[in-house]
Order: C-alpha cells, then structure tokens, then sequence
C-alpha cells in the first residue's frame, strides 16, 4: 500500500509539469537588463541582479504557491526551492567572480553555465530532462554570441529571449 501511494505521488508530481514559469520570469529580467547594460556598461549588472533575482525568486515562489493552492498539490518545493536560490546565488557570484578575473566576456558567460548547470540539477530532481535541454540551446546561443565578441547587451538580450522561448515551450508541452 505504501508504495501504491509512493507510486501515485510520483504520477501526480510528474502531472504538474516542467518549470515554465522560471525560465520566462527570468528570462524577462534578463532582456530588461540589456538595455541597462547598453546605456551604463556591465558593471550595473550586479546592482541589477540584487534586485531582480530577489523580485524572481519571489515572484516565482508566489506563482507556485498559488499553483499548489488551486491544483491541491505541489511539486517538490523545498528542494526545488534551495535549489533556485542556490542557482540564483551562484550565478551572481560567478558572473562577479569571472567578470573580475576573466573580463567582461566571462563575466557575461559564467552565469549562463551556472544557469545551464542549474537546470541540469533540476531536471534530475524532477526526473526529467526538459528543464536542461530546454535551457540548453539559449546557453549555446549566448556562447556563440560572446565566442563572436557580441556586445554583451546582445547577449543578454538574446539568451533572455531564448528562455522565454523555452518557457513558452515548455508551457505549451504542458498544456498540449
């Protein structure tokens, strides 16, 4: 009987869907920076992201409390939770960290692959490979871009649209 139980949690968990609603939030914060960095350099990246990634991680925890209210049930909040706000303090640390040391270029780069290695983590904790490979092609897409020496506006800009594009995805799979 327990694992009857076990088993139908696993069902009603997977049945909740992949985190959408993440990759667009923050995706948008991401192409709202763009033009910040445009006018005033990278440097207003780090004031930037104290805010945004704090009004993300609230907005998102809001999103999914209100979802887990209306459907009964959530999903795996704890873990997902201190796995988010891990990947939100890394990333932020690592763009700080590679800015100063590796220039402008890693500094842009770094907090993509916490963000690619984040999603990564997640999907094994859902059991499930979307989140990595939906967050996959926006990382290679900023990759490329910054291999090209792209402004790094453009490659906020860009690896912003590319998360939305993948939220937006993975919210129609869901929906389908």
């Amino acid at each position: 009987m327990l694992g009857e139980i076990t088993e139908l949690r696993r069902r009603v968990r997977r049945s909740l869907g992949t985190p959408w609603f993440p990759l667009v939030c923050f995706g948008l914060l991401t192409m709202l920076s763009a033009p910040l960095v445009a006018i005033m350099g990278t440097a207003v990246l780090v004031p930037f992201w104290l805010i945004a990634a704090t009004s993300g991680m609230l907005l998102t925890r809001r999103y999914y409390r209100g979802r887990a209210r209306l459907r009964g049930v959530g999903g795996r909040g704890r873990r997902a939770g201190v796995l988010a706000a891990s990947m939100c303090a890394a990333a932020f640390t690592a763009g700080i960290l590679a800015g100063a040391t590796g220039g402008q270029a890693a500094g842009v780069l770094a907090p993509v692959t916490v963000i690619l290695v984040g999603y990564a983590g997640l999907g094994w904790l859902l059991r499930s490979p979307a989140p990595a490979l939906a967050v996959a092609p926006a990382a290679a897409l900023a990759g490329a871009l910054v291999l090209a020496k792209a402004a790094p506006w453009t490659v906020e800009l860009t690896f912003g649209a590319a998360l939305v594009a993948a939220g937006a995805s993975l919210r129609a799979r869901d929906v389908a």
